[in-house]
């Protein structure tokens, strides 16, 4: 039968930053690959900083241009998690719902196209702190609303690519930062994909 593959495509979060600036060891990634049996590859592809089409002062962050080199090398995958959206929300990117909704359209449409994905998944980035402009001057007061309305506009291509949906928001809370993950949060994400890959059974 094989292995199945699950590949997270995502940012810190995905990353597993801590909102101390260091890294999880028990990130939701690594949670999941514990529990699930053999029959399961898990493969991290979270990036510091990473954004769906918006660039950045540091290399390779910009996800559509890379996308293709990241997921090309999987011969398949089996499922697909992408979490984007919290870099998109910087006062410097998206500055309205559309325009996140937009830009995740075209860094999906890149990967449908040159990926074999047989089971994707969107998952809508945590709520960041109502206060996040004061701890991260990267980030404004509309980012916190920005963030608040990510869950509809990834609903939305969900249905329209055929894709599962998962809304973070409704497990996981930002840490002392205001946009990274707790520990409980890891855990309590990793509960809820593990349902959605035991409920979704790819082909065999």
């Amino acid at each position: 039968m094989g292995f199945k593959n699950i590949v997270f495509y995502g940012d810190s979060n995905t990353y597993g930053y801590t909102p101390y600036g260091e890294r999880y060891d028990n990130r939701f990634t690594k949670i999941i690959e514990s529990i699930l049996d053999d029959n399961f590859k898990v493969f991290e592809e979270g990036l510091v900083g990473r954004t769906s089409i918006y660039p950045d002062k540091r290399e390779n962050r910009c996800g559509i241009n890379n996308v293709d080199k990241i997921l090309g090398k999987y011969d398949k995958i089996d499922y697909l998690f992408i979490m984007l959206g919290t870099n998109d929300f910087k006062k410097n990117n998206a500055r309205t719902i559309n325009d996140y909704y937009e830009a995740m359209n075209k860094l999906l449409t890149k990967i449908i196209s040159i990926s074999n994905v047989k089971r994707l998944v969107l998952v809508s980035p945590i709520l960041l702190s109502k206060n996040i402009e004061v701890l991260d001057n990267e980030f404004d007061y509309h980012s916190y609303l920005l963030s608040k309305l990510s869950s509809k506009a990834l609903r939305k291509l969900a249905k329209e690519y055929n894709a599962l949906f998962f809304d973070a928001k409704t497990v996981a809370k930002p840490g002392v930062d205001g946009e990274h993950f707790t520990q409980e949060g890891h855990y309590s994400l990793a509960n809820s994909l593990i349902k959605i890959i035991n409920s979704n059974p790819t082909n065999k």
